[in-house]
Protein backbone atom coordinates (compact mmCIF):
# COMPACT_ATOMS: atom_id res chain seq x y z
CA UNK A 1 0.00 0.00 0.00
CA UNK A 2 3.12 1.87 0.79
CA UNK A 3 5.92 2.48 -1.65
CA UNK A 4 8.27 4.57 1.16
CA UNK A 5 9.22 3.72 4.37
CA UNK A 6 11.96 5.62 5.82
CA UNK A 7 14.34 3.90 7.81
CA UNK A 8 15.67 6.69 9.91
CA UNK A 9 11.81 7.54 10.61
CA UNK A 10 10.72 3.77 11.86
CA UNK A 11 13.67 4.12 14.26
CA UNK A 12 12.40 7.06 15.61
CA UNK A 13 9.23 5.47 16.09
CA UNK A 14 10.53 2.17 17.78
CA UNK A 15 12.39 4.45 19.79
CA UNK A 16 9.50 6.46 20.40
CA UNK A 17 7.67 3.73 22.15
CA UNK A 18 10.99 1.95 23.60
CA UNK A 19 11.60 5.01 25.40
CA UNK A 20 8.24 5.25 26.64
CA UNK A 21 8.57 2.49 28.63
CA UNK A 22 11.48 3.11 30.59
CA UNK A 23 11.38 7.27 31.01
CA UNK A 24 9.55 8.44 34.17
CA UNK A 25 6.12 9.89 33.58
CA UNK A 26 7.07 13.05 35.20
CA UNK A 27 9.09 13.60 31.83
CA UNK A 28 5.17 13.57 30.05
CA UNK A 29 3.04 16.47 29.92
CA UNK A 30 -0.41 16.09 31.46
CA UNK A 31 -3.21 14.82 29.20
CA UNK A 32 -5.81 17.51 29.20
CA UNK A 33 -9.52 15.32 28.50
CA UNK A 34 -11.61 18.29 28.88
CA UNK A 35 -15.72 17.43 27.77
CA UNK A 36 -16.61 20.82 26.44
CA UNK A 37 -19.99 21.38 25.02
CA UNK A 38 -17.97 24.40 23.32
CA UNK A 39 -16.50 22.36 20.84
CA UNK A 40 -18.31 23.21 17.35
CA UNK A 41 -16.31 19.91 15.62
CA UNK A 42 -16.90 16.23 16.92
CA UNK A 43 -13.54 17.15 18.91
CA UNK A 44 -10.55 19.17 19.04
CA UNK A 45 -7.17 17.30 19.30
CA UNK A 46 -4.50 19.55 20.08
CA UNK A 47 -5.85 23.00 18.13
CA UNK A 48 -7.00 20.96 14.94
CA UNK A 49 -10.92 19.98 14.74
CA UNK A 50 -12.13 16.76 13.89
CA UNK A 51 -15.73 17.14 11.99
CA UNK A 52 -18.63 15.93 12.63
CA UNK A 53 -19.17 14.08 9.51
CA UNK A 54 -16.12 11.81 10.53
CA UNK A 55 -18.07 11.20 13.78
CA UNK A 56 -21.07 10.25 12.09
CA UNK A 57 -19.19 8.13 9.54
CA UNK A 58 -17.60 5.87 12.15
CA UNK A 59 -20.79 6.17 14.25
CA UNK A 60 -23.02 4.67 11.59
CA UNK A 61 -20.10 1.67 10.58
CA UNK A 62 -20.21 0.45 13.80
CA UNK A 63 -23.68 0.29 14.25
CA UNK A 64 -24.53 -0.94 10.86
CA UNK A 65 -21.74 -3.99 11.76
CA UNK A 66 -23.68 -4.72 14.66
CA UNK A 67 -27.07 -4.55 13.04
CA UNK A 68 -25.31 -6.87 10.11
CA UNK A 69 -24.95 -9.66 13.75
CA UNK A 70 -28.35 -9.40 14.04
CA UNK A 71 -27.74 -7.44 17.27
CA UNK A 72 -30.40 -4.36 18.19
CA UNK A 73 -28.61 -1.21 19.03
CA UNK A 74 -31.55 0.27 20.99
CA UNK A 75 -30.36 0.23 24.07
CA UNK A 76 -26.06 0.45 23.48
CA UNK A 77 -26.31 3.82 21.73
CA UNK A 78 -24.52 5.92 24.04
CA UNK A 79 -21.61 3.08 24.09
CA UNK A 80 -21.83 2.90 20.28
CA UNK A 81 -21.23 6.75 20.56
CA UNK A 82 -18.47 6.72 22.84
CA UNK A 83 -16.30 4.05 21.20
CA UNK A 84 -16.92 6.01 17.67
CA UNK A 85 -15.44 8.71 19.64
CA UNK A 86 -12.56 7.38 21.25
CA UNK A 87 -11.70 5.85 17.21
CA UNK A 88 -11.64 9.39 15.63
CA UNK A 89 -9.38 10.43 18.41
CA UNK A 90 -6.96 7.62 18.27
CA UNK A 91 -6.99 8.14 14.49
CA UNK A 92 -6.34 11.62 14.81
CA UNK A 93 -3.63 10.96 17.05
CA UNK A 94 -2.08 8.75 15.73
CA UNK A 95 -2.25 10.54 12.03
CA UNK A 96 -0.65 14.50 13.80
CA UNK A 97 1.90 11.65 15.20
CA UNK A 98 2.62 10.36 11.35
CA UNK A 99 2.16 14.00 9.84
CA UNK A 100 5.21 14.93 12.32
CA UNK A 101 7.26 11.63 10.95
CA UNK A 102 6.47 12.16 7.60
CA UNK A 103 4.04 9.15 6.88
CA UNK A 104 1.09 10.41 5.84
CA UNK A 105 -0.34 8.70 2.94
CA UNK A 106 -0.46 10.57 -0.11
CA UNK A 107 -3.41 11.73 -2.60
CA UNK A 108 -1.67 9.27 -4.90
CA UNK A 109 -2.14 6.46 -2.40
CA UNK A 110 -6.13 7.67 -2.11
CA UNK A 111 -6.75 7.58 -5.12
CA UNK A 112 -5.28 4.36 -6.23
CA UNK A 113 -6.99 2.87 -2.98
CA UNK A 114 -10.38 4.76 -3.88
CA UNK A 115 -9.97 2.78 -7.99
CA UNK A 116 -9.35 -0.74 -6.27
CA UNK A 117 -12.58 -0.58 -3.92
CA UNK A 118 -14.92 -3.35 -5.18
CA UNK A 119 -17.83 -1.39 -4.00
CA UNK A 120 -16.91 1.47 -6.89
CA UNK A 121 -16.57 -0.73 -10.04
CA UNK A 122 -18.80 -1.70 -12.54
CA UNK A 123 -17.89 -4.31 -14.72
CA UNK A 124 -14.01 -4.19 -13.36
CA UNK A 125 -13.79 -0.74 -13.71
CA UNK A 126 -13.74 2.31 -11.66
CA UNK A 127 -17.45 3.61 -12.32
CA UNK A 128 -17.52 7.07 -11.32
CA UNK A 129 -21.08 7.75 -11.26
CA UNK A 130 -21.41 4.61 -8.93
CA UNK A 131 -18.57 6.09 -6.38
CA UNK A 132 -20.53 9.51 -6.52
CA UNK A 133 -23.65 8.12 -5.93
CA UNK A 134 -22.57 5.30 -2.80
CA UNK A 135 -20.50 7.98 -1.03
CA UNK A 136 -23.10 10.41 -0.87
CA UNK A 137 -25.30 7.41 0.06
CA UNK A 138 -23.16 7.76 3.19
CA UNK A 139 -23.78 11.60 3.96
CA UNK A 140 -20.10 12.47 2.84
CA UNK A 141 -18.83 14.67 0.38
CA UNK A 142 -15.83 13.07 -2.57
CA UNK A 143 -13.59 15.47 -0.24
CA UNK A 144 -14.64 14.16 3.11
CA UNK A 145 -14.44 10.33 1.90
CA UNK A 146 -11.12 10.94 0.66
CA UNK A 147 -9.97 12.81 3.90
CA UNK A 148 -11.43 9.98 5.95
CA UNK A 149 -9.56 7.08 3.64
CA UNK A 150 -6.39 9.21 3.91
CA UNK A 151 -6.52 9.16 7.64
CA UNK A 152 -7.44 5.35 7.94
CA UNK A 153 -4.82 4.45 5.03
CA UNK A 154 -2.20 6.19 7.22
CA UNK A 155 -3.45 5.08 10.56
CA UNK A 156 -3.27 0.90 9.04
CA UNK A 157 0.66 1.94 7.76
CA UNK A 158 1.35 3.31 11.27
CA UNK A 159 -0.30 -0.23 12.58
CA UNK A 160 1.79 -2.29 9.95
CA UNK A 161 5.00 -0.76 11.53
CA UNK A 162 3.94 -1.10 14.96
CA UNK A 163 3.16 -5.29 14.10
CA UNK A 164 6.68 -5.37 12.66
CA UNK A 165 8.67 -4.63 15.38
CA UNK A 166 6.87 -7.22 17.56
CA UNK A 167 9.00 -10.39 18.24
CA UNK A 168 8.12 -13.54 19.32
CA UNK A 169 10.67 -15.74 20.43
CA UNK A 170 11.53 -19.57 20.68
CA UNK A 171 11.12 -19.52 24.52
CA UNK A 172 7.97 -17.90 24.42
CA UNK A 173 6.13 -20.10 22.36
CA UNK A 174 7.47 -23.41 24.28
CA UNK A 175 6.61 -21.53 27.52
CA UNK A 176 3.57 -20.50 25.98
CA UNK A 177 2.38 -23.98 24.53
CA UNK A 178 3.67 -26.39 27.84
CA UNK A 179 1.27 -24.11 30.15
CA UNK A 180 -2.05 -24.13 27.25
CA UNK A 181 -0.93 -28.60 26.89
CA UNK A 182 0.08 -29.58 30.47
CA UNK A 183 -2.65 -31.15 32.37
CA UNK A 184 -4.00 -30.75 35.76
CA UNK A 185 -6.19 -32.13 38.39
CA UNK A 186 -7.42 -31.14 41.71
CA UNK A 187 -10.01 -29.31 44.17
CA UNK A 188 -11.71 -26.50 42.52
CA UNK A 189 -13.69 -23.57 45.37
CA UNK A 190 -15.33 -20.94 43.34
CA UNK A 191 -16.56 -18.21 45.26
CA UNK A 192 -19.44 -16.38 43.12
CA UNK A 193 -21.25 -13.50 44.78
CA UNK A 194 -24.75 -13.77 46.08
CA UNK A 195 -27.87 -13.11 43.43
CA UNK A 196 -28.78 -9.63 43.06
CA UNK A 197 -32.11 -8.35 44.29
CA UNK A 198 -33.24 -5.75 42.42
CA UNK A 199 -35.90 -3.42 44.03
CA UNK A 200 -38.94 -1.71 41.90
CA UNK A 201 -37.15 1.52 42.77
CA UNK A 202 -34.27 0.33 40.52
CA UNK A 203 -36.28 -0.55 38.02
CA UNK A 204 -38.10 2.46 37.94
CA UNK A 205 -35.34 5.06 38.80
CA UNK A 206 -32.88 3.39 36.10
CA UNK A 207 -36.50 3.59 33.47
CA UNK A 208 -36.43 7.40 34.35
CA UNK A 209 -32.96 8.07 33.86
CA UNK A 210 -32.39 5.63 30.58
CA UNK A 211 -35.94 6.67 28.99
CA UNK A 212 -34.52 7.95 25.76
CA UNK A 213 -32.50 4.43 25.27
CA UNK A 214 -36.29 3.06 24.88
CA UNK A 215 -37.55 5.44 22.54
CA UNK A 216 -39.91 4.65 19.69
CA UNK A 217 -41.20 8.44 18.53
CA UNK A 218 -39.43 11.85 18.97
CA UNK A 219 -41.50 14.37 19.28
CA UNK A 220 -41.43 18.25 21.21
CA UNK A 221 -43.24 20.20 23.58
CA UNK A 222 -44.92 22.87 22.17
CA UNK A 223 -47.44 25.38 23.13
CA UNK A 224 -50.57 26.57 20.86
CA UNK A 225 -52.28 29.96 21.41
CA UNK A 226 -55.20 31.00 19.43
CA UNK A 227 -56.33 35.15 18.93
CA UNK A 228 -60.02 34.79 17.44
CA UNK A 229 -60.79 36.97 14.88
CA UNK A 230 -64.69 37.00 15.37
CA UNK A 231 -64.36 37.55 18.70
CA UNK A 232 -61.90 39.99 19.08
CA UNK A 233 -62.27 42.16 15.68
CA UNK A 234 -59.77 42.10 12.80
CA UNK A 235 -57.79 44.81 13.60
CA UNK A 236 -57.35 44.05 17.42
CA UNK A 237 -57.35 40.40 17.07
CA UNK A 238 -53.70 41.13 13.99
CA UNK A 239 -52.35 43.71 16.97
CA UNK A 240 -52.49 41.26 19.16
CA UNK A 241 -51.56 38.41 17.18
CA UNK A 242 -48.29 40.35 16.50
CA UNK A 243 -47.46 41.67 19.77
CA UNK A 244 -47.33 37.83 21.21
CA UNK A 245 -45.29 36.68 18.14
CA UNK A 246 -42.73 39.46 18.89
CA UNK A 247 -42.56 38.57 22.49
CA UNK A 248 -42.24 35.11 21.90
CA UNK A 249 -39.31 35.55 19.26
CA UNK A 250 -37.48 37.56 21.77
CA UNK A 251 -38.04 35.10 24.57
CA UNK A 252 -40.00 37.84 26.61
CA UNK A 253 -43.82 36.56 26.89
CA UNK A 254 -44.52 36.01 30.39
CA UNK A 255 -47.77 37.28 30.69
CA UNK A 256 -50.25 36.29 28.01
CA UNK A 257 -53.77 38.59 27.81
CA UNK A 258 -57.13 36.82 28.97
CA UNK A 259 -58.51 37.49 25.32
CA UNK A 260 -55.49 34.68 24.22
CA UNK A 261 -57.14 31.21 23.70
CA UNK A 262 -54.03 28.38 24.68
CA UNK A 263 -55.25 25.65 22.88
CA UNK A 264 -52.62 23.39 23.64
CA UNK A 265 -49.74 22.49 25.74
CA UNK A 266 -48.27 19.36 25.77
CA UNK A 267 -46.24 17.18 23.92
CA UNK A 268 -46.77 16.32 19.79
CA UNK A 269 -45.57 13.32 17.71
CA UNK A 270 -46.25 12.49 14.22
CA UNK A 271 -49.52 10.67 14.56
CA UNK A 272 -50.69 13.72 16.98
CA UNK A 273 -54.12 14.32 16.27
CA UNK A 274 -56.05 17.87 17.34
CA UNK A 275 -59.45 18.37 17.01
CA UNK A 276 -59.31 22.14 17.48
CA UNK A 277 -56.08 23.13 15.86
CA UNK A 278 -56.84 23.23 11.91
CA UNK A 279 -54.82 21.20 10.04
CA UNK A 280 -52.39 23.72 8.61
CA UNK A 281 -51.64 25.25 11.47
CA UNK A 282 -50.72 21.94 12.84
CA UNK A 283 -48.49 21.75 9.63
CA UNK A 284 -46.58 24.78 10.49
CA UNK A 285 -46.23 23.90 14.05
CA UNK A 286 -44.69 20.22 13.11
CA UNK A 287 -41.90 22.36 11.54
CA UNK A 288 -40.66 24.14 15.09
CA UNK A 289 -37.30 23.28 16.52
CA UNK A 290 -34.55 24.38 18.48
CA UNK A 291 -33.72 26.62 15.23
CA UNK A 292 -37.13 27.66 14.98
CA UNK A 293 -39.15 28.16 17.91
CA UNK A 294 -42.10 30.68 16.90
CA UNK A 295 -44.31 29.83 13.96
CA UNK A 296 -47.15 32.36 12.82
CA UNK A 297 -50.32 30.53 11.17
CA UNK A 298 -53.17 32.80 10.01
CA UNK A 299 -56.60 31.16 9.00
CA UNK A 300 -59.96 33.16 8.36
CA UNK A 301 -61.39 32.99 11.53
CA UNK A 302 -57.88 33.42 13.66
CA UNK A 303 -54.35 33.65 14.10
CA UNK A 304 -52.05 31.09 15.94
CA UNK A 305 -49.11 31.21 17.27
CA UNK A 306 -46.92 28.04 17.78
CA UNK A 307 -44.18 28.22 20.69
CA UNK A 308 -41.57 25.19 20.98
CA UNK A 309 -40.44 24.72 24.58
CA UNK A 310 -37.50 21.06 24.11
CA UNK A 311 -37.25 17.86 21.88
CA UNK A 312 -39.08 14.93 23.75
CA UNK A 313 -38.99 11.25 22.93
CA UNK A 314 -42.53 9.14 23.01
CA UNK A 315 -40.26 5.64 25.62
CA UNK A 316 -42.21 1.60 25.48
CA UNK A 317 -44.20 1.45 28.67
CA UNK A 318 -42.04 0.64 31.54
CA UNK A 319 -44.00 -2.91 32.19
CA UNK A 320 -43.12 -3.39 28.00
CA UNK A 321 -39.31 -3.32 28.88
CA UNK A 322 -39.46 -4.56 33.07
CA UNK A 323 -37.98 -7.84 32.02
CA UNK A 324 -35.42 -6.68 30.43
CA UNK A 325 -34.18 -3.60 32.79
CA UNK A 326 -34.65 -6.17 35.58
CA UNK A 327 -31.75 -8.86 33.48
CA UNK A 328 -30.00 -5.66 32.97
CA UNK A 329 -29.67 -4.33 36.45
CA UNK A 330 -28.62 -7.91 37.51
CA UNK A 331 -25.60 -8.45 35.00
CA UNK A 332 -24.54 -5.13 35.98
CA UNK A 333 -25.06 -5.89 40.24
CA UNK A 334 -23.41 -8.87 39.69
CA UNK A 335 -20.59 -7.07 38.34
CA UNK A 336 -20.19 -4.76 40.72
CA UNK A 337 -19.80 -7.58 43.34
CA UNK A 338 -17.62 -10.04 41.67
CA UNK A 339 -15.47 -6.61 41.49
CA UNK A 340 -15.66 -6.33 45.00
CA UNK A 341 -14.57 -10.14 45.17
CA UNK A 342 -11.30 -9.57 43.40
CA UNK A 343 -10.66 -6.83 45.81
CA UNK A 344 -11.22 -8.82 48.95
CA UNK A 345 -8.05 -10.67 50.77
CA UNK A 346 -10.03 -11.97 53.89
CA UNK A 347 -10.44 -15.72 52.49
CA UNK A 348 -12.83 -16.30 55.55
CA UNK A 349 -14.70 -13.67 54.53
CA UNK A 350 -15.11 -14.48 51.04
CA UNK A 351 -16.11 -17.90 52.03
CA UNK A 352 -18.69 -17.24 54.82
CA UNK A 353 -20.31 -14.21 52.89
CA UNK A 354 -20.71 -15.76 49.21
CA UNK A 355 -22.38 -18.70 47.41
CA UNK A 356 -19.59 -21.04 47.40
CA UNK A 357 -19.62 -24.31 44.45
CA UNK A 358 -16.89 -27.16 45.14
CA UNK A 359 -15.89 -28.90 41.83
CA UNK A 360 -13.34 -31.81 41.04
CA UNK A 361 -11.39 -31.45 37.62
CA UNK A 362 -9.30 -34.74 36.50
CA UNK A 363 -6.66 -34.89 33.45
CA UNK A 364 -7.95 -31.03 32.26
CA UNK A 365 -5.76 -29.32 30.31
CA UNK A 366 -4.51 -25.44 31.70
CA UNK A 367 -6.09 -23.74 28.43
CA UNK A 368 -9.37 -26.01 29.23
CA UNK A 369 -9.23 -24.74 33.03
CA UNK A 370 -8.99 -21.12 32.37
CA UNK A 371 -11.53 -21.39 29.48
CA UNK A 372 -13.94 -22.97 31.93
CA UNK A 373 -13.61 -20.97 35.04
CA UNK A 374 -12.90 -17.19 33.04
CA UNK A 375 -9.71 -16.99 34.78
CA UNK A 376 -7.74 -13.63 33.36
CA UNK A 377 -4.60 -13.79 31.93
CA UNK A 378 -2.77 -12.35 34.11
CA UNK A 379 -3.40 -14.37 37.02
CA UNK A 380 -2.23 -17.59 35.09
CA UNK A 381 1.24 -18.34 37.34
CA UNK A 382 -1.28 -18.79 39.48
CA UNK A 383 -1.82 -21.73 38.47
CA UNK A 384 1.17 -23.12 36.48
CA UNK A 385 3.54 -21.84 39.37
CA UNK A 386 1.78 -24.66 41.92
CA UNK A 387 3.39 -27.68 43.05
CA UNK A 388 1.51 -30.86 43.83
CA UNK A 389 -0.43 -30.39 46.98
CA UNK A 390 -0.11 -26.54 47.05
CA UNK A 391 -3.31 -25.04 46.83
CA UNK A 392 -3.27 -21.18 45.13
CA UNK A 393 -4.34 -17.69 46.51
CA UNK A 394 -7.56 -16.38 45.72
CA UNK A 395 -7.73 -16.12 41.87
CA UNK A 396 -10.12 -13.32 39.90
CA UNK A 397 -12.24 -14.96 37.30
CA UNK A 398 -15.01 -13.22 35.37
CA UNK A 399 -18.04 -14.90 37.72
CA UNK A 400 -16.02 -14.74 40.80
CA UNK A 401 -12.64 -16.05 42.90
CA UNK A 402 -11.54 -19.63 42.49
CA UNK A 403 -8.81 -21.31 45.00
CA UNK A 404 -7.58 -24.50 43.20
CA UNK A 405 -5.49 -27.11 45.03
CA UNK A 406 -2.99 -29.13 42.68
CA UNK A 407 -3.63 -32.94 42.99
CA UNK A 408 -2.02 -33.76 39.94
CA UNK A 409 0.19 -32.45 37.20
CA UNK A 410 0.53 -34.23 33.53
CA UNK A 411 3.98 -33.10 31.23
CA UNK A 412 1.95 -32.13 27.92
CA UNK A 413 2.70 -34.80 25.03
CA UNK A 414 5.73 -33.75 22.84
CA UNK A 415 4.08 -34.57 19.24
CA UNK A 416 1.39 -32.33 20.59
CA UNK A 417 3.61 -29.47 21.86
CA UNK A 418 4.69 -29.32 17.93
CA UNK A 419 1.44 -28.99 16.37
CA UNK A 420 0.54 -26.42 18.26
CA UNK A 421 3.46 -24.26 18.31
CA UNK A 422 2.67 -23.50 14.90
CA UNK A 423 -0.32 -22.41 15.45
CA UNK A 424 0.43 -20.58 18.66
CA UNK A 425 3.43 -17.65 17.30
CA UNK A 426 -0.15 -15.38 15.40
CA UNK A 427 -1.77 -15.68 18.93
CA UNK A 428 0.73 -14.33 21.14
CA UNK A 429 2.30 -11.70 18.36
CA UNK A 430 -1.46 -10.48 18.25
CA UNK A 431 -1.71 -10.01 21.94
CA UNK A 432 1.98 -8.25 21.95
CA UNK A 433 0.74 -6.14 19.38
CA UNK A 434 -2.36 -4.94 21.80
CA UNK A 435 0.11 -4.10 24.37
CA UNK A 436 2.02 -2.31 22.23
CA UNK A 437 -0.17 -0.11 20.26
CA UNK A 438 -2.35 0.96 23.77
CA UNK A 439 0.60 1.68 25.01
CA UNK A 440 1.56 3.87 21.81
CA UNK A 441 -1.87 5.31 22.42
CA UNK A 442 -1.74 6.13 26.18
CA UNK A 443 1.66 7.87 25.31
CA UNK A 444 0.16 10.03 22.80
CA UNK A 445 -2.97 10.69 24.91
CA UNK A 446 -0.93 11.73 27.79
CA UNK A 447 0.69 14.28 25.83
CA UNK A 448 -2.30 15.45 23.87
CA UNK A 449 -4.86 18.48 24.51
CA UNK A 450 -8.11 16.99 23.71
CA UNK A 451 -11.41 18.36 23.49
CA UNK A 452 -14.55 16.38 23.50
CA UNK A 453 -18.23 18.01 22.02
CA UNK A 454 -20.15 16.07 24.96
CA UNK A 455 -23.48 16.56 22.95
CA UNK A 456 -22.61 13.88 21.10
CA UNK A 457 -22.08 11.54 23.69
CA UNK A 458 -25.21 12.65 25.23
CA UNK A 459 -27.07 11.76 21.86
CA UNK A 460 -28.63 15.80 21.68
Amino acid sequence: MFTKISGSKWKNIVLFITVFTFVATSLVAVLVYKFSGEVSGAAEVNGKEIPIYEFNYTYEMMARNLQNQNIDITAFKKEIAKQAMDTIIENELIYQQAEKEGLLATKEQVKEEILNIPAFQSNGKFDKNLYLQIVNSLGLTPEAFENLLQKQLTVNHVKAILLSSVYVSDEEIETFTKKQLTKISGDVTLIKPKEPVISEQMIKDYYEKHKNDYATQQGKKVEIYKIDINKLGQEKAENLAKDLFTKAKSGSLTNVPPEVEKVFDGELYQDTKLENVPSEVLSEVESLSKDKKVSFSKTPSAYYIGIYKEDVVKSKPIEEIKSEITQKLKREEYQKAVENLHKTTDITALLNNNNVEKSTVSDMTIQEFVVKYGIKSNELNNITNLKVGQTSKPISTDEGVLIFKLSQITEPDKDKMEEMKKSIEPLIKSQKFADLYQMYIDNLKKKANIKINKRLLEGE
